[in-house]
C-alpha cells in the first residue's frame, strides 16, 4: 500500500489530477476584464504595498497624514521608473472605524492621489484595499461590524468601472478581488475581510478557492489584514521564522491546493512589525510576507514597500522604504531577495549569480571557477558544499572541513558540526527555504541535522540521496542501496529502481516541484526515470552527469560532461563550453561525485 501510494507521488512523468469541483461563489461579480499591460514582454514590475496607516489618518501616536500622502506620492512619480502595476493596502486604513469620517476623509486625500489620469492609465494607478479590525465599527466585532465609510468611499460603486476591478462577496466591497497583467503574467487579488471571531470565514474562503478555480490562469495574491506574526529573530529573514494565525492558517489551509497561489500579504501585528514565512504543499510553494510598522515612531515613519518582481530572473526583490524620510531600511528582513515561482531545493540549483539559471562550477583546493570567475574560498582538503544558505535563491559558497568538522559559508560564521568520517549533506529539511546543515554518519547510518535530533537511516553501504519526493518542500532523508538497488526514502517508502553501475541522479526533471527518482547509466549512456517508459539517450563512456537548469526553463534537464572536449551536453541538444581542468566539477552532489568519480 506505501509503494502504491509511493508511485502515484513520484510518477514521472506526472498525470494531471482531476480539477476540484468549483465551489459556488457567492455574491455579485462583473465579468472579467483585463487592465492593458503596457509592458506585456517578460519585463521587470513592481507592487507597493502600504501597511497599516492609522495613526497616520487618525493623526495619533506622533503620525500624521502627510506621511500617507507622501508615500501615495512617491508611487505616482515612481510610477514608471520602477513600472508600478499595482498597490495593496493590507488594512487598517483609519484607526476608528465609522466612528471618525474626519479619518476617511485623510484615507481619500492620500489613496484618491492615486487616480489621477497618467498616460496609459486613465483611472490612475490599479489599487485595492483589505479590510482591517480598526476599519470595522466596532473593530472588536470584526465582520459583524460596520464598514459604512470604507463602503461609502471604496466600495463597489466606486470601482465597479475601473478595468482592474473583478467583483466583490456579498453585499459590500469588504471582501473583493481585482484583475491586472504584467511582465508577461495574468493575476488575481483576493481581498479578505479581518475575522477574528470566526463569524463569515468559511464562507469567504470558499468564495476565494472557487475565484481560485475559476480564473486557475491567472498568479494568486491573497490580502488579509492578519495572517501571520512577525519574525521570531528580528533583523533576518533567512527562512521561515513567522507563525500562522488563527485565520491565517485557516486561509492557508483550505486554499493551498490551488496550484495558482503563490503570494499572500498581511499586516496587523506592529510589534517588530515584520515577518516572513513560506509553506509547500504539492510541490507549490506559498510565501507570506508581513509588513506594519504602526509601533515605529511618528506612526511607521511613512514605511511602506516596494516588491519588484523579475520574471527573467524568476525572483521577488523586496525594499522597505520611507518616501517622507527619503531612507530604506536595509537589515535582513526589511530588504531581501526570494525566488518567486521556483523554490532553490527544486530547479534552481547551482544558480550561483540569482539569474534563474544552473552555471557550471569548479572547485580544487580552495579555488572556485564558475562561469569566467575565479574565487579563492577554502583551502586544500575542503569539501565544496554549495547551496541556498540565505534564502535568496542563490547557491553560496560554502565548504565543509572534514578536518576540523566545520561548515564556512562565505560571508557568514563557521558552523561547526559533525566528526571525523562524516559525510556533508546540507538540503532544506525544514522546508522554510533555506539549506539546512547537515551530516551523515556511515559508521552507524544516522544522520545530524543542525537544530534536530540525530534520525537513523540507511546502511553503511548506501549512498545518500536526500531530495524532496513528495512535494512538500523538505528534503526527505534517502539512501540508494547498492546491494540490491533500492531506494529507500524515509516516510515514503522504498522503491526498487536500479542495477549495478547505475549512478543515482534525483531531480525536478518536469518542474513540477517534486524530485523524480532517476539513474544515470553508463554502460549505456542513458538517462532512466523511475515510472517512465522511455529513457532519454545522452552520454558516452568517461562522462560525468551534471544534470541542472542550464537554460532557466524551470526545470532539471540531463546534462553530462565531457572531461576530453571541455563541453557539457544537455538532452535538449544545446552545448556549453565550460573547458578542460583538474578541478572536480561541482554540479553533481559531493556524496554521488565522490563515491562514482574518486578522481575528481
Amino acid at each position: 500500500m506505501i509503494l502504491n501510494k509511493l508511485n502515484q507521488q513520484l510518477k514521472f512523468p506526472l498525470s494531471c489530477l482531476s480539477l476540484l469541483a468549483v465551489v459556488a461563489v457567492y455574491g455579485q461579480t462583473t465579468p472579467p476584464k483585463k487592465v492593458a499591460d503596457t509592458a506585456k514582454e517578460k519585463k521587470e514590475f513592481s507592487i507597493a504595498v502600504i501597511p497599516d496607516t492609522q495613526y497616520n489618518t487618525k493623526e495619533s501616536q506622533g503620525g500624521s497624514n502627510a506621511l500617507f500622502t507622501a508615500q501615495t506620492d512617491w508611487i505616482v512619480k515612481n510610477r514608471e521608473k520602477e513600472n508600478i502595476v499595482y498597490v495593496i493596502h493590507v488594512g487598517d486604513i483609519v484607526d476608528d472605524g465609522d466612528s471618525k469620517p474626519e479619518q476617511w476623509d485623510n484615507a481619500v486625500k492620500a489613496l484618491y492621489r492615486l487616480e489621477k489620469p497618467q498616460p496609459g492609465l486613465p483611472y490612475g494607478i490599479p489599487y485595492g484595499l483589505a479590510v482591517g479590525n480598526h476599519d470595522q465599527s466596532p473593530s472588536q466585532f470584526a465582520v459583524t461590524g460596520n464598514t459604512y465609510y470604507f463602503n461609502k468611499y471604496f466600495g463597489v460603486e466606486h470601482f465597479k468601472n475601473r478595468p482592474w476591478y473583478g467583483g466583490n462577496y456579498k453585499n459590500d466591497n469588504d471582501s473583493h478581488y481585482d484583475l491586472f497583467s504584467a511582465g508577461g503574467s495574468d493575476f488575481i487579488v483576493i481581498y479578505i475581510e479581518y475575522d477574528a471571531f470566526d463569524e463569515d470565514q468559511e464562507n469567504m474562503n470558499n468564495w476565494a478557492a472557487g475565484l481560485l478555480d475559476k480564473y486557475s490562469d491567472r498568479k494568486a495574491i491573497v490580502v488579509s489584514h492578519y495572517i501571520i506574526g512577525f519574525n521570531k529573530v528580528p533583523g533576518t529573514n533567512l527562512g521561515g521564522e513567522a507563525q500562522f494565525g488563527k485565520q491565517g492558517k485557516r486561509l492557508y489551509d483550505r486554499l493551498k491546493t490551488k496550484p495558482n497561489l503563490f503570494m499572500m500579504l498581511c499586516g496587523h501585528v506592529g510589534d517588530n512589525g515584520e515577518g516572513y514565512r513560506q509553506d509547500t504543499y504539492a510541490g507549490k510553494t506559498v510565501k507570506t510576507f508581513l509588513a506594519d510598522y504602526q509601533s515605529r515612531p511618528r506612526g511607521g515613519n511613512g514605511l511602506m514597500r516596494l516588491m519588484k518582481f523579475s520574471p527573467e530572473k524568476d525572483l521577488i526583490s523586496v525594499q522597505t522604504l520611507s518616501p517622507d524620510l527619503g531612507t530604506y531600511e536595509r537589515d535582513g528582513d526589511s530588504e531581501f531577495v526570494k525566488p518567486w515561482l521556483r523554490e532553490s531545493s527544486a530547479s534552481r540549483i547551482y544558480d550561483f549569480n540569482n539569474d534563474g539559471k544552473s552555471e557550471i562550477a569548479f572547485y580544487q583546493a580552495g579555488t572556485w571557477h564558475i562561469g569566467g570567475d575565479k574565487v579563492n574560498f577554502g583551502k586544500e582538503g575542503d569539501i565544496p558544499v554549495p547551496a541556498d544558505y540565505l534564502g535568496s535563491g542563490r547557491a553560496e559558497l560554502a565548504v565543509y572541513s572534514p578536518a576540523e568538522q566545520v561548515f564556512r559559508i562565505k560571508g557568514l560564521a563557521d558552523q561547526p558540526l559533525g566528526e571525523a568520517g562524516d559525510v556533508p549533506l546540507p538540503a532544506d529539511y525544514t522546508g522554510d527555504g533555506v539549506a539546512d546543515l547537515a551530516v551523515w554518519r556511515p559508521s552507524n547510518a544516522t544522520w545530524y541535522i543542525k537544530g534536530q535530533e540525530p534520525r537513523k537511516h540507511g546502511w553503511k553501504e548506501s549512498l545518500p540521496v536526500p531530495a524532496d519526493y513528495d512535494g512538500d518542500g523538505k528534503a526527505e532523508l534517502a539512501v540508494f542501496r547498492y546491494s540490491n538497488h533500492v531506494w529507500y526514502i524515509a516516510d515514503l517508502g522504498n522503491v526498487p529502481f536500479g542495477q549495478d553501475g547505475d549512478i543515482p541522479v534525483p531531480g525536478d526533471y518536469n518542474g513540477d516541484g517534486k524530485s523524480e527518482i532517476a539513474v544515470y547509466r553508463p554502460s549505456s549512456g542513458e538517462w532512466l526515470f523511475y515510472n517512465a517508459k522511455t529513457a532519454v539517450k545522452l552520454g558516452k563512456p568517461g562522462d560525468i552527469p551534471v544534470p541542472g537548469d542550464y537554460f532557466g526553463n524551470g526545470r532539471i534537464e540531463p546534462a553530462v560532461y565531457r572531461p576530453a572536449s571541455g563541453t557539457v551536453y544537455s538532452a535538449s541538444g544545446k552545448q556549453l563550453k565550460a573547458g578542460s581542468t583538474k578541478a572536480a566539477i561541482l554540479n553533481l552532489p559531493y556524496p554521488i561525485r565522490s563515491a562514482f568519480f574518486k578522481s575528481e
